[in-house]
């Protein structure tokens, strides 16, 4: 008998050890069964999808570019009549590869208009009234950002030719950088040949002064076209701490799982075991509190960073986390702008605030 119940007990070990073993394999240690909190059931995920009395939610644009080639492929810019301008690196196929796409929403959060700028070698930025795209051969500006025109017009040429003396280039060079509303300078190189180019508007005319040069001429950044361009808000792999205008009100926990961090630079994943489930936020858009939900999200809080909470996506048990992003571009006038991700952009408006 004893014997018997001996062998019993052993087999009962034998196959707790077995159903442990075949739960740390698939990466799911535990799961809980709980019904979700009424309050929190018409909670959505922010997407296309999402339906309120009090909010709309619109994909602004997508995008399937590299991030090697472009960690910000979706930024926000300030424009000119009160109006914001998305520009969206498009793609990586042969066919996209370096184009835009530029939205323009106005101060109601509406898209009244959109552009698509092929690359075709131009490198293209935003200044004021104007796109600007300039290259070794030519350049060319609209002034779409201010009436919506899409026409080409061409920059007046100096010094084409190269006949100035370096005196005069000189002093014509430190004319534009008192004179002119903007200006900014590009380096060229065309087989052993070097040249820059001062691009500025003056006088209502946007124009183009060339030099020749012994070798290249590294471009400042303080003499660089980019330096004009208002950055407002922009897509990334994310930030996993929890921004300050974003409450975490609940976490519905679901499963106990395995799960890791990918450092990179060669280092090794790192394990973590940790409960995920569906996590359930408050912010503010205009004056009224926007309510939405992330799923499959786990919460980290550590020591060493003072304990601040860290969200993250985990798809399934076993995998690499993603930082989830919880920043918000909130306009003046009412309406915000959400990138989950790098490759997507969200813009929403208050309802109620426009009735």
């Amino acid at each position: 008998m004893k014997k018997m119940i001996l062998f019993i007990v052993v087999a009962l070990f034998v196959l707790a050890g077995i159903w442990y073993f075949k739960k740390k394999d698939s990466g799911i240690y535990e799961k809980k069964q709980e019904p979700l909190p009424v309050v929190y059931q018409k909670y959505q995920s922010i997407s296309s999808a999402y339906q309120h009395a009090t909010f709309s939610v619109k994909e602004i644009c997508s995008t399937d570019i590299s991030l090697s080639a472009s960690p910000n492929p979706i930024k926000a810019y300030q424009s000119v009549n009160d109006n914001v301008i998305i520009g969206c690196q498009i793609g990586n196929d042969d066919a996209h590869k370096g184009d835009k796409q530029y939205y323009k929403i106005d101060k109601n959060g509406l898209i009244t208009d959109s552009l698509n700028v092929k690359y075709d070698g131009f490198w293209t930025v935003l200044i004021d009234d104007f796109t600007v795209s300039t290259k070794k051969e030519d350049a060319y500006y609209t002034s779409w950002p201010f009436d919506g025109s899409t026409t080409r017009q061409k920059f007046e040429q100096h010094n084409a030719d190269f006949v100035l003396t370096n005196e005069e280039l000189n002093s014509a060079q430190e004319k534009i950088r008192k004179e002119s509303q903007y200006y900014f300078v590009r380096s060229y190189v065309d087989g052993n040949n070097y040249t820059t180019a001062f691009y500025y508007y003056h006088d209502k005319k946007w124009n183009v002064l060339w030099q020749k040069t012994v070798g290249y001429q590294s471009e400042r950044d303080s003499e660089s076209a980019i330096r004009y361009q208002k950055e407002l808000y922009y897509s990334n792999i994310g930030e996993s701490t929890l921004e300050k205008e974003v409450e975490l009100q609940y976490f519905h926990e679901e499963d106990k799982i395995q799960y890791y961090h990918v450092i990179g630079g060669g280092a090794p994943a790192t394990q973590t075991v940790g409960w995920r489930g569906t996590g359930f936020f408050k912010t503010m858009i205009g004056e009224k509190p926007f309510l939405f939900s992330v799923p499959k999200m786990v919460i980290e809080k550590e020591k060493h960073d003072g304990y601040e909470t860290r969200i993250y996506t985990v798809s399934e048990p076993k995998a690499a986390v993603a930082p989830i992003c919880s920043k918000f571009y909130r306009s003046p006038f009412g309406f915000a702008l959400y990138a989950p991700d790098a490759k997507k952009m969200y813009l929403i408006n208050s309802l109620a605030q426009k009735q």
